[in-house]
């Protein structure tokens, strides 16, 4: 790879990183950033390839009928091109499930990281679980 390519590629990741900061930002100085571990989001404020809570509407994209939600161009390629990030693994029952019906709770009240659950019924036995 010569210099240009790396130069051209380092500045591109330098945008996403400032994108996806900003977008954080903006969920946190908006009021939406009331992070409690277990509440329940709506799947359009995850983007479903970072699995990842924004607390802003996402980029809606259909796939074979369903909605899934991405942050970006590039995470709207992906949903539509790989199956792999439309599906997750429920924390209690290691069933894979469809991101697009899952009941999406956050992990903790100090992330933004998000789990995917097969139903509310199993966020429920996960919770008590613990």
């Amino acid at each position: 790879m010569d210099r240009q390519s790396i130069i051209s590629l380092s500045i591109l990741g330098l945008v996403m990183v400032g994108i996806l900061s900003y977008q954080i930002y903006t969920t946190f100085s908006s009021g939406t950033g009331n992070l409690e571990a277990g509440k329940h989001v709506s799947n359009e404020l995850v983007c479903m390839v970072n699995d990842t809570y924004m607390g802003v509407a996402q980029i809606p994209v259909e796939v074979e009928g369903k909605t899934y939600y991405g942050c970006c161009k590039m995470c709207k390629a992906k949903l539509t091109d790989s199956v792999h990030y439309r599906w997750a693994r429920d924390p209690l029952t290691g069933e894979e499930v469809d991101k697009s019906k899952a009941y999406i709770v956050l992990q903790s009240s100090h992330d933004i990281a998000i789990h995917y659950f097969k139903s509310e019924e199993n966020y429920k036995a996960y919770a008590n679980s613990k």
